[in-house]
């Protein structure tokens, strides 16, 4: 068995149709349907059972292994809204939450690949796994680096398989539903098909204009 948290989603749809294709059909789906259109993400896959985000961590909050042990956890679940400002939900739902399923999975030595993001580098040019080059400008990308940072301070003391993996801009079917932060890619490609054109940025921030 497979848990995919964020399975609705962008990525974690993706990743549960290409298990599809590998013949993996025994997919536990977690995510937040309250935006009821994610379904379409799924609607083609074949999962053995989908569970709600906040009854999924109530279960972990209490103990209750009644799913059994999974073969692996693949945490693609989080708000990914780079200017929300709510900084009390986000560290919730990135941070504390990602913690416990971490904690989950060290119990049976379950192996743990979750979503981190390459926000937390800022806007330097040095993408290297390093602190100083490491200054998130937003609290999304906080989120995202105090996470990192707890990984890295027990990383040493478990021996079971953790692979956080800092995503660039991804862009591809499913992303809909993100509206304004899907991908430029996907925004572009609708300004394409509405109009025949492709408008770029404006000049800015010391750009001249498409400089971007």
């Amino acid at each position: 068995m497979i848990i995919v948290t964020g399975g609705a989603g962008f990525i974690g749809s993706n990743l549960v149709r290409r298990l599809n294709q590998a013949g993996r059909e025994d997919l536990i789906v977690v995510d937040d349907l309250s935006d009821g259109s994610k379904f379409r993400n799924i609607a083609d896959c074949i999962i053995e059972d989908y569970l709600d985000k906040d009854e999924f961590r109530q279960m972990l909050e209490n103990g209750n292994n009644s799913l059994g042990k999974p073969d692996v956890v693949f945490h693609q679940g989080a708000c990914s809204d780079t200017t929300a400002s709510n900084g009390r939900f986000m560290l919730d739902n990135n941070y504390r939450y990602s913690k416990q399923l971490l904690h989950y999975c060290l119990q049976d030595k379950t192996p743990f690949i979750y979503a981190s993001s390459a926000a937390v580098y800022g806007v330097g040019d040095k993408f290297i796994e390093q602190t100083a080059c490491e200054k998130p400008i937003n609290v999304y990308a906080y989120s995202k680096l105090l996470f990192d940072n707890y990984v890295r301070r027990i990383f040493k003391r478990v021996d079971s398989q953790i692979v956080g993996l800092r995503y660039f801009n991804v862009y591809g079917p499913g992303e809909a539903h993100k509206g304004e932060m899907a991908s430029v890619a996907y925004h572009m490609n609708r300004q394409l098909l509405a109009t025949g054109r492709v408008k770029l940025f404006d000049a800015n921030d010391g750009y001249a204009a498409g400089e971007q």
